[in-house]
């Protein structure tokens, strides 16, 4: 694999899966999907959200155990078209999240986390896969205890159950 990628490039894929809490022991599985995406691109973000999917299963299992069921709260629609404007506008250095609605949001998911730990399952927010990373990264300090999956990381033997959907 050395001549596919640098060692830098895995090292911050690894990186970023354990800052995300992804346990990194079935290397042979994150090697293996790094040697097959490393023709295409050297970007660890994108090499790392390949590695999620793969690993989509111990993912969930690792959060919710063995059963068929997985309570998630989702986006309202509306909501993620405006984040997801929002990312292109970065992209191209035009737009960002209005500040007061970012507040909102934050306190409107740490709500619905605190609900779903009472109710003693894991807080799972569910997303597109183009808002995965940023939601994980804006999430994470004010958030610690949510997870969040992109729907492509979700096992299909897994049912998914909305428990809420958070709007603006």
């Amino acid at each position: 694999m050395p001549k596919a990628l640098s060692l830098g490039v895995v090292v911050r894929v690894l990186q970023g899966l354990l800052a995300e809490r992804v346990p990194i022991r079935n290397l042979r599985a994150i090697v293996e999907t790094l040697a097959e995406h490393a023709a295409r691109t050297q970007d660890p973000a994108v090499l790392q959200a390949q590695v999620r999917i793969a690993l989509g299963r111990q993912i969930v299992q690792d959060i919710v155990g063995n059963g068929a069921e997985l309570p998630v709260i989702t986006l309202e629609p509306e909501l993620e078209q405006l984040l997801q404007t929002s990312l292109q506008g970065q992209a191209t250095g035009n737009a960002a999240l209005e500040p007061g609605l970012a507040e909102r949001l934050q306190a409107k998911l740490a709500d619905s986390a605190q609900r779903q730990e009472a109710s003693n399952e894991a807080a799972v927010l569910m997303v597109a896969p183009q808002l995965r990373t940023t939601l994980a990264r804006f999430t994470r300090a004010s958030v610690p205890n949510l997870h969040v999956l992109a729907w492509n990381e979700i096992p299909d033997n897994r049912r998914v159950r909305l428990v809420a959907a958070v709007g603006r």
